[in-house]
């Protein structure tokens, strides 16, 4: 993370060190003021906010359109090595993901987009699907019609929703992806901070 959007999520990140570290110091002066540490009042789902809960609840493995090419990465199947990769690079990061998680659009009709990612730091979930045959006529009439119940489901393309088209000799960059994760983060840190 070289870039500016980088570095000001590096900041951002050192901040919350700094309150966690904060936090820390408080509880052991109460501790040792005290010689116990602070009552506390069990709260229910502390910490879950609407989005962990929903990324939580995500069902996987029951997309019912038979997967033809059988690649498989830590102990999962994935239609293709555009996928697995999607999914070795949000491993490489510690992103936490769901592979083809079952949604409702507002159709009320079930969707599996390729992943759902989930940034716990910023308590956002990001469509994603990678469409790998984006030079074929058919299949456009296809990515059409998911991008149109995504979107009038509410994912928002760049907000909290990335779309990746591929062909046979497009070539896959994780470099791209991440840079286009990190421009949604600062879009969505940068939405939070002005609303």
């Amino acid at each position: 993370m070289d870039s500016k959007k980088g570095k000001d999520l590096i900041a951002v990140k050192k901040e919350s060190d700094d309150c966690k570290r904060i936090l820390l110091k408080l509880e052991s002066e109460w501790i040792e003021d005290y010689g116990q540490p602070c009552d506390s009042i069990p709260l229910r789902k502390v910490g879950q906010t609407h989005n962990k809960r929903l990324f939580e609840s995500l069902e996987v493995g029951k997309n019912p359109y038979k997967k033809n090419n059988k690649i498989e990465y830590n102990g999962t199947v994935y239609r293709s090595n555009l996928e697995s990769d999607f999914a070795k690079l949000m491993d490489s990061y510690g992103i936490p993901f769901k592979y083809e998680p079952e949604i409702k659009v507002y159709t009320r009709r079930n969707r599996y987009p390729d992943f759902i990612i989930y940034l716990p730091w910023l308590d956002l979930l990001i469509l994603v699907e990678i469409y790998g045959k984006s030079n074929d006529p058919e299949y456009i009439v296809t990515i059409r019609d998911r991008q149109y119940d995504y979107m009038m489901s509410g994912w928002m393309q760049g907000i909290n929703m990335m779309s990746y088209y591929y062909y046979d000799k497009a070539p896959y960059l994780p470099e791209m992806i991440m840079e286009e994760i990190e421009t949604v983060v600062m879009r969505n840190f940068l939405i939070m901070q002005y609303s």
